[in-house]
């Protein structure tokens, strides 16, 4: 376990992390003293990665979950928890910081991400309040900090000049949507991620490579910034930009060392 000024030498590389990793800590130590759960905004995949390093160097693993609605969320939030509950019972319906609403449109309308979240950062609200925007056939469903459910009732009523009805709804009433995916097969020379990823994205290595370098690549939703890291099957790899995509198995080895790969890439 580290303290605090150490871990925040080790990741912080710029203001803005310094400020993300005091302001968890700050929610860690209110959860530790008063005994109550805290949690932070929501985070994108890169402040994930720092918050999830923070708590596993703090020793805090077991009092703290990463949750944005739904397992497979990409926005989520850092919930401290008390040591009378558990990771489940703090992401549950009844204590979860979270609220579903849902947006009802014309069926004659067609409404994408972007006209949502335009519309929601027109109101004058950070993004840091709105999780995952999951777009469906009759709408979308909107994860958002419970704090600001009521005023984004109130006040969003249209996104991409249509309108719109929003409802709160309970958080045990979402489906995940249906990933449409396509699954391929090459092969690769060894199963670093810069190389397996090259393949799956249809990069040179070298490109893959710069794209690590820049803090665009994603395992398993946290950032990876080593070319070299070996990757195994079910694990998610997410290349900001270009899209998402899963290790289904490996196969065999061909006469030349080459290691055959099967993936799922999201279409």
């Amino acid at each position: 376990m580290k303290e605090k000024d150490e871990i925040l030498r080790a990741l912080a590389r710029t203001d803005e992390d310094r400020l993300l990793l005091a302001g968890l800590f700050d929610k860690l130590e209110t959860c530790r003293t008063r005994c109550y759960p805290t949690h932070t905004r929501f985070l994108d995949l890169r402040e994930r990665t720092v918050c999830a390093k923070a708590l596993e160097l703090a020793g805090a693993q077991r009092e703290s979950v990463l949750w944005g609605g739904f397992p497979d969320a990409e926005r989520v939030v850092a919930i401290c928890y008390p040591d009378y509950l558990t990771a489940d019972d703090a992401v549950s319906s009844e204590q979860s910081p979270l609220a579903l609403l849902r947006a009802t449109k014309s069926p004659a309308d067609k409404l994408t991400h972007r006209d949502y979240l335009g519309a929601l950062m027109g109101l004058g609200i950070d993004r840091s309040v709105v999780g995952d925007i999951l777009v469906h056939d009759t709408g979308a469903d909107l994860f958002v900090l419970a704090d600001m459910a009521d005023f984004i009732l109130m006040n969003f009523l249209r996104a991409g000049r249509k309108r719109i009805t929003l409802d709160r709804v309970p958080l045990t009433d979402f489906q995940p949507p249906v990933v449409q995916e396509v699954e391929r097969e090459g092969s690769v020379a060894s199963l670093r991620l810069d190389a397996v990823a090259a393949l799956i994205f249809g990069m040179s290595r070298a490109q893959m490579q710069e794209q690590i370098a820049k803090g665009l690549v994603f395992v398993n939703q946290l950032q990876c910034l080593k070319n070299e890291a070996a990757l195994a099957p079910g694990d998610r790899i997410t290349v900001r930009g270009l899209g998402r995509a899963r290790i289904v198995a490996l196969g065999g080895v061909s006469r030349k060392g080459r290691q055959f790969v099967r993936y799922a890439k999201n279409v």
